[in-house]
């Protein structure tokens, strides 16, 4: 019996003298320690009752403890009871108690579905308590301390001999149904090892059908991370196949450029040469037909029919008359003027640069020197002139070395002699440049042809559309020229087969 097994807990015929007052109680370890426990109010109550005790977990395996009862009213608080409660002792059960037998004052407990009171010996102890009220006065009062102790009788030693009865009948039956039980198993012992093995397969299955299970859930797991990775791959195969789609029509398109570009270059390769071979048939008629150049036996030669001397020769230290002057003024004049020329359609910028106005004085510059303007007439000043005349050799010699005609080294000094061997050895036209004569000819007539068509009103300059209408007419003439030529060297295979 501890404090904890107490359930509720109750007083019976208080006599108390006041109309309107409280009743709560307090327990105490000792009389010298405080409440560790303090009980709800009860109003007007004689015969008070508590349930639902909670105390605290330090005291609940109490067995003895001290209770005091209190009575509150408007005027004081006081102690009106006091118990010495003994939870080991064997109380009376208060059921054994009739009504006549029970007195005032008396506290009953309940425990295990029982109620337990004090018995009949009862020491009432007096004791003087001071308490103080709500107005701080101290009041002497009298308090009555009960101790529960113990109580046998034939009644309670009679039910515990029929408890004492009951259970040894009951623990025979239970001897007696365990050795049934027992016989039963050892019987069927054979029955009950394939029960349990049936069970245990029951189990077993059980657990590989839960095992199944969840690795049917991991299949599928892995089967839609698979299906998510093979969607993937069918858009990314689906990507790369646009992309090679691409790539392949680019590619289509650079074979085009690049065809395109190869049949330009070829038509620019051929234009080149037409124009290589327009500027040598130029040069060519120029050196026929306007400034001829003729030597004679005695290393001496003519431009134009206008004798030069050497450089080194003696006519141009000493005096020469009007009529000799003006004669080499011609010649030089008519050879600066063709080494202009040439410098002109070969694109090649001269050392000693040329200045050709018509029939102004022409004159060649030599940038090195601070005055380096020289004038090509020997009227003016003779060693001006002759530097003059040494300048225009060393252009004459450059075009030389550009065109790659001429013996190493070069005489500079024999200013007529090296065009002539200019003029003969790199732009002559001989009898073995018919696809040039072709070319020539196709340029004539593309020239004459788109001119015609597009320049309405020649200018200065060629406006846009004008360059447009020129550049497509001669996108068409040469294709065109392109299928005339491949038709032509077919028809010449098959007549050449034929024979």
């Amino acid at each position: 019996k501890r404090l904890r097994s107490i359930t509720s807990l109750g007083l019976r015929n208080l006599t108390v003298s006041e109309f309107n007052f409280t009743v709560h109680f307090t327990l105490h370890r000792n009389e010298k320690t405080v409440a560790f426990y303090t009980s709800e109010l009860a109003e007007n109550q004689r015969s008070p009752e508590w349930s639902y005790l909670k105390f605290p977990p330090t005291t609940q395996c109490l067995q003895d403890f001290l209770m005091r009862v209190w009575i509150t009213s408007k005027e004081n608080s006081r102690l009106f009871l006091e118990y010495d409660v003994h939870l080991d002792d064997s109380l009376i059960p208060d059921e054994q108690k009739d009504d006549s037998q029970r007195s005032n004052n008396t506290l009953w407990l309940e425990m295990f579905g029982y109620q337990f009171t004090d018995n009949e010996s009862m020491l009432e102890i007096q004791k003087n308590v001071q308490f103080t009220d709500t107005a701080s006065t101290t009041i002497d009062k009298k308090s009555k301390r009960i101790s529960l102790v113990k109580s046998y009788n034939k009644l309670s030693i009679l039910r515990m001999m029929n408890v004492i009865d009951a259970i040894r009948s009951e623990n025979r039956s239970s001897t007696q149904c365990l050795e049934r039980l027992q016989t039963f198993v050892d019987v069927h012992q054979d029955h009950l090892s394939k029960i349990k093995e049936r069970e245990s397969r029951r189990l077993r299955v059980e657990s590989l059908r839960q095992q199944l299970q969840s690795q049917l859930i991991v299949y599928e797991q892995r089967f839609n991370s698979y299906q998510e990775r093979q969607k993937l791959f069918e858009e990314r195969k689906n990507q790369l196949e646009h992309n090679l789609y691409q790539l392949i029509h680019q590619h289509e398109q650079i074979d085009f450029y690049i065809n395109h570009l190869n049949q330009s270059k070829c038509t620019l390769h051929d234009l080149i040469q037409v124009i290589n071979f327009r500027q040598k048939n130029i040069v060519h008629e120029i050196y026929h037909y306007i400034y001829p150049i003729i030597g004679d036996d005695n290393d001496e030669y003519s431009i134009a029919n206008v004798k030069l001397p050497q450089a080194e020769d003696k006519t141009y230290q000493t005096s020469m008359t009007r009529e000799r002057e003006k004669e080499v003024e011609a010649a030089i004049g008519y050879c600066a003027h063709f080494v202009f020329i040439i410098s002109q359609f070969m694109q090649i910028p001269l050392r000693f640069p040329i200045e050709f106005y018509g029939t102004s004085p022409i004159k060649i510059y030599d940038y090195s020197l601070q005055s380096g303007e020289f004038a090509l007439y020997p009227s003016y000043d003779m060693n001006t002139f002759q530097y003059g005349l040494y300048l225009l050799n060393r252009d004459i010699g450059q075009l030389m070395y550009h065109c790659r005609v001429g013996t190493r080294p070069t005489d500079y000094r024999k200013t007529l002699k090296n065009l002539k061997d200019l003029l003969e050895q790199y732009f002559t036209i001989t009898n073995n440049t018919n696809n040039h004569r072709r070319n020539g000819t196709m340029v004539f007539k593309l020239s004459d042809k788109c001119f015609k068509a597009c320049v309405q009103k020649p200018g200065s300059t060629l406006s846009s559309s004008e360059q447009k209408c020129i550049s497509q007419c001669s996108d068409r003439y040469m294709e065109a020229w392109n299928v005339v030529s491949r038709s032509y060297a077919d028809r010449i295979k098959r007549e050449q087969h034929r024979h």
